[in-house]
C-alpha cells in the first residue's frame, strides 16, 4: 500500500494550506511520508501573468519552516522538496538550485516558448497558433522534457503528459496518433538514458483528462524502459485529500509490472516496495 506522497503544494506557491496545515492533514490521513513540493523558481518571462511560483529568497525561508516541523512532528516523515520549472536556459536553473539543501528535487514542464500548457483550456489551445498546429507544439513540449530529464538538475519528472490535460475524449489531438506514440518514445527513451524517474500523478483524477498522468500504455512502456517512478497527488486545494487517487496510482503500478516506486531522502534515491507496508522501512 502507497502512504507516501511526493509531490504536496503550500501557500508558498499556489497551495491553500500552510505547511503546518498541509502536515496536520497528512497526519490526519494515515500517509508515512509527505515531500514539500513547491513551485520555484518564477516561471520564465511568461506572456500571461501567473502566480504560481516563489522567489528564491521566499523559498529559503520556506524551508527553514519546513525544517522546523521535521524536527517537530513525529509519525510523519517530512522531505524537503521543490518542483523546478522548466527555462529554456537550464544553467540559471542550476544556478536557482545551487546551495539549496533539498531532499527531492521534481522537474515540470509548464510553460514553453510563452505557451502556459496547464493554465486553461483557452490558453492551452494558443498553442496551436503559436507553434503552427498541435503536432509541433506536442512535440517542442515532450523535447523539453527530455532536456530537462538530461540537464542533471531533477529527481523526477512530473506529470508527464499533462499535455493531455484539456484534451478528454481526444479533443484537439489524438493520443493514438503515430506521431504522438513517437513524441512519448522518443522523450521516454531519453528519460530511460538519464536514470531519472517519472512521476504517477493522480491530479489527472481530478482534472478535465480524468485519467492519472502518464496514460497507462505510457507507465507500460516505462516500466519495460526500466524507468523508475516517483508516486504523487500534486495536492493543492482544500477539499482535497492529500492521499487523493493513491490507490488508484499503486493499481495502475501494478498493472504496468511495477513492484515498488522511489522516495529520496538528500537527493538519494531509496526504494519502496509495495509488498512492505512503509512504516517498516525495509529500505533502511
Amino acid at each position: 500500500m502507497i502512504t507516501w506522497n511526493l509531490h504536496a503544494h503550500t501557500t508558498t506557491s499556489d497551495g491553500d494550506l500552510s505547511a503546518e496545515e498541509l502536515v496536520q492533514r497528512a497526519v490526519d490521513e494515515g500517509l508515512s511520508g509527505i515531500a514539500i513540493t513547491d513551485h520555484f523558481p518564477f516561471p520564465y518571462k511568461p506572456d500571461q501573468p501567473v502566480d504560481w511560483a516563489t522567489s528564491r529568497r521566499v523559498f529559503e525561508r520556506h524551508l527553514r519552516v519546513v525544517e522546523a516541523l521535521q524536527h517537530k512532528v513525529d509519525g510523519l516523515e517530512i522531505l524537503k522538496g521543490a518542483e523546478v520549472e522548466y527555462v529554456p536556459s537550464l544553467d540559471t536553473l542550476a544556478h536557482w538550485l545551487r546551495g539549496l539543501d533539498l531532499d527531492f528535487v521534481m522537474g515540470g514542464v509548464h510553460i514553453l516558448d510563452g505557451w502556459l500548457v496547464d493554465w486553461s483550456e483557452e490558453i492551452f489551445c494558443q498553442g496551436r497558433k503559436r507553434f503552427g498546429g498541435w503536432r509541433t507544439a506536442i512535440e517542442c513540449y515532450y523535447d523539453a522534457v527530455g532536456e530537462l530529464a538530461e540537464s542533471g538538475l531533477v529527481d523526477s519528472i512530473a506529470h508527464l503528459d499533462v499535455v493531455k490535460k484539456y484534451n478528454p475524449q481526444s479533443r484537439h489531438f489524438s493520443e493514438d496518433a503515430p506521431w504522438y506514440r513517437r513524441a512519448v518514445e522518443h522523450c521516454l527513451e531519453r528519460i530511460a538514458r538519464t536514470g531519472v524517474a517519472i512521476e504517477v500523478n493522480t491530479a489527472g483524477l481530478r482534472r478535465p483528462a480524468a485519467v492519472l498522468y502518464p496514460s497507462d500504455w505510457i507507465l507500460r512502456r516505462a516500466r519495460e524502459l526500466e524507468i523508475p517512478v516517483t508516486v504523487g497527488t500534486d495536492f493543492h486545494r482544500t477539499h482535497d485529500r492529500v492521499s487523493d487517487g493513491l490507490s488508484v496510482a499503486e493499481a495502475a503500478l501494478r498493472a504496468a509490472g511495477y513492484e515498488s516506486f522511489l522516495i529520496f531522502r538528500a537527493r538519494q534515491a531509496e526504494t519502496l516496495s509495495f509488498s512492505v507496508p512503509s512504516q517498516d522501512k525495509a529500505w533502511a
